[in-house]
């Protein structure tokens, strides 16, 4: 007894918690979850500005929460009972209804994005064919590096709603070796297939100029040889199709063809180091 009453008892940390799962803000601390199970650490606020597509979506959120309040109350009502046939996302496995107020702002936050009209009215909840996306590529041609999505023989073929939309969400470049992608942004609307492919490479590179004029180290991974996630979902009246969204990844030609096997990597490294 000596013994462990002399010893150093250990402080408790609240960042090691065991207990039933968690998400979201409380005060200064966020619970969230990787690949190796739940976590707490300390909210970090942003310093950086984001870029003209981030502020505009803040800007937008605050727009919609006040045409909220300038409805009529028939109109409000009816959003609700939309509302209750819509369920949230599944956070921790648990999906709920949303709020008539949130589906409102969600949707035509959606449509502002694809430069649709506004719904000030609830619409009917779409019927959504299969996504016509269905590959990605990255490719080399006349001397250009070209992003292409492949789209299907029979999707083709379907008719597609008058009020669909293909969005297409990517991120900045990625080392060869990451596995996995979480952060997305919006490049735009696919445009008409030719040949069975959709080319993506200008609002690709569009928006990777935007990430350029950023600070952070992880908006400079240099193209070549990286690795590039995408995402295709479809969106109608602003719901969108995340059941059938396409998921794909591609790696962008490095020129050279140089393997660390042929040495020289050291060499190599500290030169993208002193890039």
């Amino acid at each position: 007894m000596a013994g462990l009453s002399e010893g150093k008892v250990k402080e408790y940390d609240p960042m090691k918690t065991i207990g039933v799962a968690q998400t979201g803000k409380l005060g200064d601390v966020v619970a969230s979850r990787n690949r190796y199970g739940p976590f707490q650490c300390k909210r970090v606020p942003r310093q950086h500005p984001g870029t003209a597509a981030q502020r505009a979506v803040w800007g937008d959120m605050a727009d919609w929460s006040w045409n909220w309040n300038h409805l009529t109350e028939e109109q409000r009502v009816r959003w609700r009972r939309l509302a209750e046939l819509v369920r949230s996302r599944l956070r921790l496995g648990e999906s709920h209804r949303l709020e008539g107020r949130l589906l409102f702002i969600k949707l035509n936050r959606v449509l502002a994005t694809c430069e649709r009209r506004p719904l000030f009215d609830p619409p009917s909840l779409p019927q959504f064919g299969r996504n016509p996306v269905t590959g990605f590529e990255i490719r080399e041609a006349k001397g250009k590096t070209v992003f292409k999505l492949k789209v299907s023989g029979a999707a083709r073929r379907e008719a597609r709603p008058p009020l669909e939309d293909l969005m297409v969400y990517s991120w900045a470049p990625y080392n060869a070796g990451v596995e996995k992608n979480r952060n997305w942004a919006f490049l735009g609307l696919v445009q008409a297939a030719k040949g069975g492919e959709i080319n993506i490479t200008d609002l690709y590179l569009k928006k990777l100029m935007e990430w350029r004029r950023l600070r952070q180290k992880r908006y400079h991974v240099p193209l070549e040889g990286a690795k590039v996630f995408i995402r295709v979902w479809q969106q109608v009246n602003g719901f969108e199709n995340k059941v059938g969204k396409f998921v794909g990844s591609a790696f962008v030609p490095a020129r050279g063809g140089w393997r660390p096997e042929d040495g020289g990597w050291r060499e190599r490294r500290e030169a993208e180091k002193s890039a």
